[in-house]
C-alpha cells in the first residue's frame, strides 16, 4: 500500500491570484440566485427559455439556486463571485416581477459588501483541478435551511426541447471534453464597473497555467466579452422563435411590459487557446452593459436550462 508523509504527499497546483474575485460559498446563494436572474433576464435565451417568468419569479430564482448549488458541491466545477458597495438604488435595475419578491436590503459579505456577479467554470473532465476548490469554508452547509421550490413554472418544456437539440450538434463538436466557462452574470445595477471581465480573467489565466483551451458558448452579447478575452468563433447556431410564444398560454402570462424585445436566438460558440503570455491585463478593461450579462452554455443537466449564461 501506498502511503503518503507530508514531505511526498503530492502538491496541489498553484491557482492564479483571484484578484477581486473570490470562491463562493453556499451561503452566497441566496443572493447569487437574485443576481443571475437579475442579469440573465437582459438574454435572449432567457427570454427564449423562461417565458413566464413574470408570473413565477420565485421558480426562476430557485432552478438558480439550485444550479449554482450543484455547482459548488461539484468537484469539477468552480463558482466564483464578484462583490462590490451596495447600491441602495439596485432594485431598480431588475425586472418588475423579480423587484417584487427581492430583498430591500440584501445580505451583506464578511467584507461589508454584496455579491454582485458569479460565474461558473467547468473543468476538462479528468484534470489534476478536480476537487481543488472543494475547501470546508465553501462547501459546509449554509446558516440557514435555505431549500428552494424546484417548479419550473417559468419555463416552457416545448422552447426546452427545441433548444437542446438545436444546440446539441455543436455542443457535442466543440465543447464536449473541454474545459469551459459555463455561465457569467453582473447584476444590472454594477455594469461597467469591470466585474465580468475581472470573473472571465480567472478563467483564463486558470486556462493559461494549465496550458488548456476553454470553450464557451455565448449569446450576441456575451460573445462581445468572450472576443475581448481572446475566445474565436467556431459556429453560430440560430434557432426559430416558437410560434406558440404567444401572450398567453395554458402555462401562464407571458413576457410584461418591461422585457426586452427578442426574436430567434443566436448563439455563438468559441474556443480559447492557451496563451503563454499573462492575460491579467484584462482585468483592468471596463465592462459595458452587455459585458455584463450574457448567455453562455452551461452543460449541467437540466436542473435549469441549458444555457443561461451571461458572459
Amino acid at each position: 500500500m501506498l502511503v503518503f508523509t507530508q514531505s511526498t504527499m503530492p502538491a496541489e497546483p498553484s491557482l492564479p491570484p483571484f484578484d477581486h474575485v473570490r470562491l463562493a460559498t453556499l451561503n452566497d446563494l441566496p443572493r447569487v440566485a437574485t443576481v443571475a436572474a437579475a442579469g440573465f433576464f437582459w438574454s435572449p435565451t432567457f427570454q427564449f427559455q423562461r417565458p413566464y417568468y413574470a408570473a413565477h419569479p420565485e421558480d426562476t430564482i430557485a432552478s438558480y439556486f439550485a444550479e449554482y448549488q450543484a455547482a459548488i458541491h461539484d468537484p469539477a466545477s468552480v463558482v466564483i463571485v464578484a462583490e462590490d458597495s451596495w447600491n441602495e438604488d439596485e432594485r431598480a435595475s431588475v425586472y418588475e416581477a423579480l423587484r417584487r419578491i427581492s430583498s430591500s436590503k440584501p445580505k451583506m459579505t464578511s467584507s461589508g459588501k454584496v455579491v454582485v456577479g458569479v460565474c461558473s467554470i467547468n473543468l476538462k473532465p479528468g484534470s489534476r483541478r478536480v476537487g481543488q476548490f472543494q475547501t470546508v469554508d465553501h462547501v459546509d452547509p449554509p446558516e440557514r435551511d435555505a431549500v428552494q421550490n424546484m417548479q419550473q413554472r417559468d419555463q416552457c418544456p416545448k422552447a426546452l426541447e427545441i433548444y437542446s437539440k438545436a444546440t446539441a450538434p455543436a455542443k457535442t463538436k466543440y465543447l464536449a471534453g473541454q474545459m469551459r466557462l459555463s455561465t457569467l452574470a453582473v447584476h444590472p445595477a454594477y455594469w461597467r464597473k469591470g466585474h465580468a471581465t475581472k470573473l472571465v480573467s480567472f478563467v483564463t489565466r486558470l486556462a493559461d497555467m494549465d496550458d488548456l483551451p476553454v470553450g464557451v458558448s455565448a449569446a450576441p452579447m456575451g460573445a462581445t466579452v468572450a472576443a475581448k478575452a481572446g475566445f474565436e468563433e467556431q459556429e453560430i447556431i440560430r434557432i426559430k422563435r416558437p410560434h406558440y410564444h404567444q401572450k398567453s398560454s395554458e402555462f401562464g402570462t407571458l413576457a410584461q411590459p418591461d422585457g426586452p424585445a427578442f426574436g430567434d436566438v443566436e448563439l455563438w460558440v468559441g474556443i480559447r487557446q492557451p496563451s503563454s503570455s499573462p492575460s491579467e491585463g484584462s482585468t483592468t478593461e471596463a465592462d459595458s452593459p452587455t459585458t455584463n450579462s450574457v448567455p453562455l452554455y452551461s452543460s449541467q443537466s437540466c436542473i435549469c436550462p441549458p444555457d443561461d449564461l451571461l458572459l
